[in-house]
């Protein structure tokens, strides 16, 4: 197994494309390519007229952990508002945790107005024999130490997984009237998307679940690489790029290009 980290923008492309249902996802990136072509801005909003008529949230999409307490999440924002944040610091270097990099990706997406009560944290990562999912009725940057509290239910290889399952083992803080819902996400998303497209580890914190509609907010995600063969046409284009403050090498993507076609017994 290879074990890539991919952008959350890659990750919830695949989830948007393979959930069941539509999770009406709506988000574009920004790059330095996209803003070379003539006219960046109105090209962009001419390809998501969302971008003008709703509240905003950006954010840069690079491998960067905690953004949030790096106060580099710009929230409720208009379109205007999100152009100038990103135009200051579009390829500019900047040190986070002791690491210096460039900043050149960043995602925008509509902004989802909740209560912090209706956040939840829902992660599934792959051990050698089984898969993990790990769940807490709370969610968002101070959820804490999610190894300590998260419920966790372990899925045996070949297993399947139902909603009375999920409800009975990860459901037990969650009020009566939304079980069903979080436990019905729960179940597509490992068995259509997780499963399908050969992620290692997904991680959404917050999930948030209101009385209308159930959106993954933020989104940490890695694929098994060596799955290509099998998974690729799922990936939806996917990227995979070096960690916050590399470059990439040529020796990495020949090692990956090699990975992808490697079978593991």
């Amino acid at each position: 197994m290879s074990v890539k980290p991919i952008r959350e923008y890659d990750g919830k492309k695949i989830m948007q494309a393979l959930y069941p249902v539509n999770l009406g996802l709506e988000m574009c990136l920004v790059t330095p390519e996209v803003l070379s072509k003539p006219d960046p801005w109105r090209t962009l909003a001419s390809e998501n007229p969302w971008l003008l008529t709703k509240k905003l949230v950006v954010k840069p999409d690079q491998l960067v952990k905690r953004r949030g307490k790096h106060g580099l999440v710009y929230v409720n924002k208009s379109y205007d508002e999100v152009r100038n944040w990103i135009c200051e610091r579009m390829q500019k270097e900047i040190t986070l945790d002791g690491v210096s990099g460039i900043l050149d990706h960043f995602i925008i997406e509509p902004a989802t107005p909740h209560k912090d009560e209706e956040e939840v944290y829902v992660c599934i990562q792959s051990h050698r024999y089984f898969d993990e999912i790990f769940f807490y009725h709370q969610g968002g940057v101070d959820v804490g130490d999610v190894d300590a509290k998260a419920l966790r239910m372990n899925i045996g290889i070949d297993q399947t997984i139902s909603k009375a399952d999920v409800i009975a083992k990860l459901m037990k803080e969650v009020p009566a009237a939304k079980k069903d819902k979080m436990a019905e996400f729960i179940v597509n998303l490992y068995t259509d998307v997780f499963v399908q497209a050969h992620f290692t580890y997904l991680e959404i914190n917050p999930v948030v679940m209101t009385e209308t509609q159930i959106v993954p907010l933020d989104c940490a995600a890695k694929l098994d690489e060596t799955a290509a063969f099998l998974a690729e046409p799922l990936w939806q284009g996917v990227e995979f790029p070096a960690p916050f403050g590399r470059a990439a090498f040529p020796e990495e993507k020949f090692i990956q290009d090699l990975d992808s076609k490697t079978v593991h017994l």
